[in-house]
């Protein structure tokens, strides 16, 4: 296949828009695409987006670049993107990558954050609003309808079903997005006050819920759950990797806590003038408690303590954007090209 980003037009657009993201934040900036109208043997499209919305989309809110569509395993930003026509009628996406490595990461102990810092949940807490409901996101690709249906035919709330798309026949991992109001996550049994006994009911069925979910994914091949919240104008994800119920159960009881933890830190952050949109948990399977992987400001800084984490010795493969149907896809990045001339 012609290097797309070889188009005039594109690599007109590349030339003018990379010096736009110089600032030093980022370690590297290279040229991409990120989506293309190619078709697979079916005939359907690789990735079924709608290329005005993505790069609409890309352009208001710089989204996260993974790999290989982990949550916590960032490699950097799409930074900006824009629609193009290659010589031959075909339509893509050429975008400029800005990669974490090399660049600009602050560390939580730099900056003076412990992390490690007890919050305990609230003893009291109001009853939750009327209309919520859950978001149960996956890619049909990897994880079946059955199993879905399984696991969200008793949930206490209205569930509303989204798709991801990884544009993988096969992925290593699966990825299930669940999204709990920020209420509900830091709510525990011990909670001592909440304003009915209706409402106390309410939350301790979907705390008796997600235990059951993460009971049932046992029955996967390698999941990831992502329990994905809202707290103060930042997204919070939690992170279960793989199938040892008795680990998840463990990291559910201590929940409650990382979620009062989870505020504490958005809270102190915005207090330095570094308000965050992205916290990202995973919980320490010896130690058994949750602790902050990375964080993404709003001015596009990480704040990592593990260097590891955003290494990268050259452009890999298996990158992928963090979107999800109904607002936008999960498109893969297609390509690549290493420039430093550009």
């Amino acid at each position: 296949m012609p290097d797309l980003l070889d188009t005039p037009a594109a690599r007109d657009w590349v030339n003018d828009a990379i010096p736009r993201h110089s600032k030093g934040i980022f370690g590297k900036l290279a040229p991409a695409v990120i989506w293309s109208d190619a078709r697979g043997d079916d005939g359907e499209p690789l990735v079924p987006v709608d290329p005005i919305e993505l790069v609409a989309q890309i352009n208001s809110d710089p989204c996260i670049l993974l790999h290989y569509h982990d949550p916590g395993r960032p490699k950097g930003q799409v930074l900006e993107s824009a629609n193009f026509e290659s010589d031959d009628g075909g339509k893509f996406i050429a975008a400029v990558l800005g990669f974490y490595a090399g660049g600009e990461v602050l560390g939580f102990r730099g900056l003076g954050l412990d992390t490690k810092a007890l919050a305990p949940p609230p003893e009291r807490l109001p009853v939750l609003p009327d209309g919520i409901w859950i978001q149960f996101a996956t890619d049909p690709r990897e994880v079946d309808a059955e199993w879905l249906d399984q696991v969200t035919s008793d949930a206490p709330l209205r569930v509303e079903r989204t798709e991801l798309s990884h544009n993988a026949a096969d992925s290593a991992q699966e990825l299930i997005r669940v999204v709990l109001p920020y209420l509900v996550v830091i709510w525990n049994p011990f909670t001592t006050s909440i304003a009915s006994e209706a409402g106390k009911g309410t939350y301790a069925a979907i705390h008796g819920w997600v235990q059951k979910l993460l009971a049932n994914l046992a029955d996967r091949r390698n999941p990831i759950l992502d329990i994905h919240t809202h707290q103060d104008g930042c997204q919070v994800s939690f992170l279960f990797r793989g199938k040892d119920v008795g680990q998840h159960y463990a990291a559910h009881d201590a929940l409650p806590n990382a979620a009062a933890q989870a505020a504490q830190l958005i809270a102190k952050l915005k207090a330095r003038e570094m308000a965050g949109r992205k916290l990202i948990y995973e919980f320490d399977k010896e130690a058994l408690i949750w602790f902050p992987s990375y964080a993404v400001l709003n001015d596009n800084r990480i704040i990592t303590d593990n260097g590891e984490l955003i290494a990268i010795e050259q452009l890999p493969t298996g990158l992928s954007l963090g979107l999800s149907r109904g607002k936008s896809l999960s498109p893969v990045v297609r390509a690549a090209v290493e420039d430093d001339d550009r």
